[in-house]
């Protein structure tokens, strides 16, 4: 029988909803079934909300990752840090709560990057609430490529009819064309190919390349960046033997009649890809960071501070997050092991 793979899931910012979906996500049967999660961050919050929310719940502070208890009813967390909780205003994004997250995924980083756990699981936090508490990053993407010291990486998302890799992330659109060049899109698309190979067993995987502007440009009259920045990517990438096809224009490449017969849709800009995704079904998709040392998943939604402390925020996403991470972990650790053999 294999053993539990140790997930850290981290809470978030407290005052939004992220410790109600951890205490939810992490007692459903066949979350504990793949893995034996660990929530980090501030203990007293997470017993209130697991008391809430969670029948006949019990929590205990994790002092070792050795032989954790992993029976739906224990609720293990690693206290990560040792602000007051008292001050945390749930429903309303102050200092105090963004440097408890902050400080949640620094520890719960520092655990996967020495192998104490096997992979991470990140509720959500805001970009203000970092900027707040003096950390300044524009989300867990880039705060974890930081800490890991990871020079290529890409943000993904994951749902059942589609993947989608992002060139540029948490960016103002006036930044994006200045932003882009052939080399950046080569390695997102080289970073899209090896995900799909690695963590999904695609032997040969088909890539769509959007292109940036409206009809792909529509042979420059609608803009030059098309033909001088994203095709010669695409080409760079053909050359290495890679079954990519592009640039296509984004509103064709995320037709469901079209984007059906690729295995992953690279898009140049947050919005142009993370739209037409959700619109499929918001929850129904997970956030991975491909390229770091260690996989890295989060549900497909923001702190929801409208909803903060109701009991109404689903934990579906962080479910289906946990459960991919688990899975992706999996499916590398038995990729290692065949080429060994």
């Amino acid at each position: 029988m294999k053993k539990k793979l140790l997930i850290g899931i981290t809470m978030g910012d407290p005052a939004g909803v992220g410790p109600e979906v951890a205490v939810k996500g992490v007692s459903i049967k066949r979350v504990r079934a793949a893995c034996a999660p660990v929530i980090f961050g501030s203990y007293e919050i997470i017993k209130r909300y697991a008391k809430r929310y969670v029948k006949n719940a019990r929590v205990e502070k994790v002092l070792s990752f050795n032989n954790l208890k992993n029976s739906p009813e224990v609720i293990n967390v690693y206290p990560s840090t040792v602000l007051d909780h008292k001050k945390v205003i749930i429903g309303r994004l102050n200092k105090i709560s963004g440097k408890m997250a902050a400080e949640s995924l620094v520890s719960a980083a520092k655990m996967v990057l020495s192998k104490k756990i096997a992979a991470l699981v990140t509720a959500p936090l805001t970009k203000k609430g970092l900027f707040l508490a003096g950390f300044k990053f524009r989300g867990h993407t880039e705060f974890l490529a930081t800490l890991s010291r990871t020079k290529d990486y890409a943000m993904m998302f994951i749902s059942p009819e589609l993947k989608v890799a992002l060139v540029t992330t948490h960016l103002p659109l006036s930044q994006v064309s200045k932003t882009l060049t052939p080399n950046k899109i080569r390695i997102k698309i080289e970073l899209a190919h090896r995900m799909l190979k690695e963590a999904f067993g695609i032997r040969n995987p088909k890539i769509a390349v959007c292109g940036l502007n409206p009809h792909a440009g529509e042979e420059t009259l609608l803009g030059v960046e098309d033909r001088k920045i994203v095709l010669p990517a695409v080409r760079s990438a053909q050359r290495k033997g890679l079954k990519v096809f592009g640039p296509i224009p984004a509103d064709s490449a995320f037709s469901p009649g079209v984007s059906s017969n690729y295995d992953c849709i690279v898009a140049m800009y947050h919005d142009q890809g993370i739209i037409p995704l959700k619109t499929r079904g918001l929850g129904n998709a997970v956030n991975l960071t491909w390229g770091l040392p260690f996989i890295r998943t989060s549900p497909d939604h923001g702190t929801a501070f409208n909803i903060a402390g109701r009991g109404k925020a689903n934990s579906a996403g962080m479910v289906n997050a946990i459960i991919l991470a688990a899975q992706l972990t999996r499916e590398i650790e038995n990729l290692k092991l065949k080429k060994k053999n």
